[in-house]
């Protein structure tokens, strides 16, 4: 990567070929946020404008997804601020097309701050909470309409969604709940009779905490990552109930990495046969 790309990332994406980075700068004493992507195939950068800092009570998340129907990129910031009335939300979206901010879209629901979110349907997608009732829920944001949407989560894992130990992926060309190391998937979008608890990963002694799952591999296993332990990659296999450590080679000692998870939500959904329909907003 050349020397003006090489920063302190705070977000690093991944959709269709395309790596998201967004980092931090301190320029005439004002911090800004700044946003570049890199062309894999075309082994290329572009850089795009910067955003203001928010306050120090103020909290950022992302998501990067690809809109066929639109045929661009889009990059989605959520912005998360105190106010006397309560917590909120607003969302502002970029499209690399036409590198251009569309700010300051309030959220009727309130999403969870988590680093990254899932890329499924031409939507993306957060746990959230129903401000009507406080209930937890699927938070889906369409890319072409910019509406949120709400997805119903099984009932079976209602009581343990509230830790910060659940999160939403895409996993076998399925939109997926990890409650803690319980993996539910959605067989048909949108509905709620569809969820089923696909993979129980067992706990071992090297493999203790939450998990990630980043993609499914051959034979039933499940590429995963610990959420709280750094350059922490593992297989499991859902057959035999093993655990593998994944070691990187001619990786020097003194760098570190960071795990993007790779999904290519269209196809990855056509060819599993998973179902897609839309759900009521």
């Amino acid at each position: 990567m050349p020397l003006e790309y090489s920063k302190k990332f705070t977000s690093v994406l991944y959709c269709r070929g395309v790596l998201f980075f967004s980092y931090a700068e301190v320029k005439d004493q004002v911090t800004e946020h700044n946003f570049f992507v890199y062309y894999i195939n075309a082994a290329s950068f572009d850089s795009f404008p910067s955003r203001p800092a928010m306050t120090n009570e103020s909290r950022l998340a992302f998501g990067f997804s690809f809109h066929p129907g639109t045929n661009d990129y889009k990059v989605v910031r959520i912005v998360e601020q105190n106010q006397p009335t309560g917590l909120e939300q607003h969302i502002e979206v970029f499209t690399l097309c036409r590198p251009m901010w569309m700010i300051n879209r309030k959220n009727p629901f309130l999403l969870r701050m988590q680093p990254y979110a899932a890329s499924f349907n031409e939507r993306l997608h957060w746990l959230g909470q129903d401000k009507k009732d406080g209930s937890t829920i699927i938070v889906s944001f369409d890319l072409e309409s910019k509406n949120f949407h709400h997805i119903p989560i099984p009932d079976n894992c209602k009581s343990r969604l509230d830790g910060k130990d659940c999160h939403v992926v895409v996993l076998g060309g399925c939109l997926c709940l990890v409650d803690y190391n319980d993996i539910w998937s959605m067989k048909i979008y949108g509905i709620k009779e569809s969820w089923i608890k696909e993979y129980i990963v067992m706990p071992f002694e090297r493999l203790i905490g939450p998990i990630r799952p980043l993609c499914l591999l051959p034979d039933h296993n499940i590429l995963i990552e610990l959420q709280y332990l750094l350059q922490s990659l593992y297989v499991y296999s859902a057959d035999s109930m093993e655990i593998y450590k994944v070691r990187i080679h001619d990786l020097p000692p003194c760098h570190s990495y960071r795990v993007v998870s790779v999904v290519d939500d269209t196809l990855d959904s056509i060819s599993s046969g998973c179902k897609q329909e839309s759900p009521d907003a």
